[in-house]
């Protein structure tokens, strides 16, 4: 069986649902459908949820929700009629908005992009559709509780085609709850674990996942296969590349993930699995992310005191400053720390060394950090030696680097106004290799 889950892009407008249907009746095995709520449909265009968070917004502060609804109402009514489904959509959109004027939590209101997308979708495919409040279960915090497998794999075990709407479920005590934005990659590898799925097809609008930032390099390259853990390190160092506690349950059970392209299904795409051959590429990617400050604080005899750096990142957390990123040296210790807007770096050593039992603290300019990521890069030496002398021929100082602190990534800091050529010229020297 083949689970497959249709983002926000590939079910926009009437034209993509129909790709979708061609894609599931391609393969009678493509049995389980979870989907989104309709994204942009161009640039200017708004997402169907983020119009349900405004109108929740608008409840709360005693505004009429009419004419947002209407755009709602008016997008779902012109695909229903374009596709022909003649089904009670109408009727269900009226529900959905006397809710939201009632009070209705904004999780209940955020939700209902996902509820009337899997409603239009499940009777244009001719399908069964399966509301996700019925089969999965959340803890009060939002995670995936483990009864959600047992509710799937009970509700989906027919064979015929199901269609699940995305993003939520309900709690242990019946609470509709949302996961985080993004979250329907995490209703798909739910489904796929619970029916044990031979792959999780992720369909999207893109062939795959990019070795590096598109925004940044032109015409990076799809990579063809990464390891859940590579995906992992990709995503620590700014790749927005896959909802990450969307790899969790199927990472259990050895279920790989293909991302495709709804708009190229032809297109092989990449695949996430549990291992590859690093023969064929020792580095699947490079990413980025900034800015940050070097925070270099200096303790005497460091190594005697086993509790400071966590103290001294819990001092700094209460300063509003997060700690991304530590190298440790041996009287010394290296913080890539991020801060609110508006924060004054310029004080922050003096406080540190007051308050937090320091010998010294030196904020050093912005930098970027960039990762160099790859199953292969302990057995591949040569990668290290590519990432200094590209940067050397490109008059990039290094401002810190970590080989070997993690198996597959080498971390590299530069000069926050080097980051773009940097990125830029490490993609280059990735895809050489």
């Amino acid at each position: 069986m083949i689970v497959c889950k249709f983002g926000g892009s590939s079910v926009a407008e009437a034209e993509q649902i129909r790709k979708v249907k061609t894609i599931v009746e391609q393969d009678l095995n493509r049995r389980i459908v979870v989907v989104s709520a309709p994204g942009k449909r161009h640039k200017e265009d708004e997402k169907i949820t983020d119009l349900l968070y405004k109108c929740h917004a608008k409840v709360q502060r005693g505004e009429s929700i009419a004419e947002t609804f209407e755009i709602i109402r008016t997008r779902f009514l012109e695909i229903a009629q374009e596709l022909q489904v003649k089904g009670s959509l109408e009727e269900s959109l009226h529900e959905v908005e006397e809710k939201i004027k009632s009070g209705a939590s904004e999780d209940f209101a955020a939700s209902r992009g996902e509820y009337l997308s899997g409603l239009l979708i499940a009777e244009y495919l001719g399908a069964e559709f399966v509301d996700a409040e019925q089969v999965v279960r959340l803890t009060d915090d939002g995670r995936v509780h483990e009864n959600s497998y047992q509710l799937c794999a009970k509700r989906m075990n027919e064979r015929k085609t199901y269609v699940v709407p995305g993003f939520y479920g309900a709690t242990l005590d019946g609470k509709l709850k949302t996961f985080s934005r993004g979250g329907s990659d995490i209703s798909g590898a739910i489904a796929a674990r619970s029916v044990q799925a031979e792959v999780y097809e992720n369909w999207t609008d893109v062939s795959g996942i990019l070795m590096a930032d598109p925004r940044v390099v032109d015409h990076p390259k799809p990579i063809e296969e990464i390891t859940y853990r590579e995906i992992r390190e990709m995503a620590s160092v700014g790749a927005n590349v896959f909802h990450e506690e969307a790899i969790a349950p199927v990472k259990s059970m050895g279920i790989p993930i293909n991302v495709k392209n709804t708009n190229a299904p032809q297109d092989r795409g990449t695949f996430i699995v549990s291992q590859r051959d690093t023969k064929k590429a020792a580095v699947v990617g490079v990413s980025g992310k900034k800015p940050y400050r070097k925070v270099l604080i200096e303790k005497f005899m460091l190594n005697r005191h086993p509790e400071f750096p966590h103290q001294i990142q819990e001092g700094l957390k209460k300063m509003g400053i997060t700690v991304d990123f530590e190298l440790k040296g041996f009287d010394t210790l290296a913080l890539f720390a991020d801060a609110p807007a508006g924060f004054e770096w310029k004080d922050l050593s003096a406080v540190v060394e007051k308050n937090l039992n320091t010998d010294t603290c030196v904020v050093g300019d912005e930098v970027a950090m960039i990762g160099v990521v790859g199953e292969g890069l302990a057995a591949h030496g040569q990668v290290a030696g590519m990432v200094l002398e590209t940067l050397q021929q490109h008059s990039i100082s290094v401002e810190a680097i970590n080989y070997g602190g993690s198996p597959v990534t080498l971390l590299v800091a530069v000069p926050l106004e080097s980051y773009t050529r940097a990125l830029q010229a490490l993609a280059k020297g990735v895809e050489s290799l």
